[in-house]
């Protein structure tokens, strides 16, 4: 049973780490990986979906970023962030 229950929480905490480094909530992503195991490291780790209104790409490294962000995350660009 101990070995299940740390099973599952490696499973939440690497879902948690790829949620993290792609700005979604972590602590979701833990208790999803924590009670679905791989299922939810596979889902966490799928690229982030653009969103009207929501996200944008950026000119630069054409990486899915939040509308709002002056500054890309991913590559530090921020030419024409303001303007795309």
């Amino acid at each position: 049973m101990l070995e299940y229950v740390l099973i599952c929480g490696v499973f939440g905490a690497a879902a948690a780490m790829v949620a993290h480094s792609k700005a979604r909530n972590a602590l979701g992503w833990f208790i999803a990986g924590f009670l679905l195991g791989p299922f939810s490291l596979i889902v966490a780790a799928l690229p982030l979906a653009l969103k009207d209104g929501h996200t944008k790409r950026c000119p630069q490294c054409t990486e899915v970023i939040r509308q709002a962000a002056q500054i890309c995350r991913h590559c530090g660009s921020q030419a024409q962030m303001l303007h795309s």
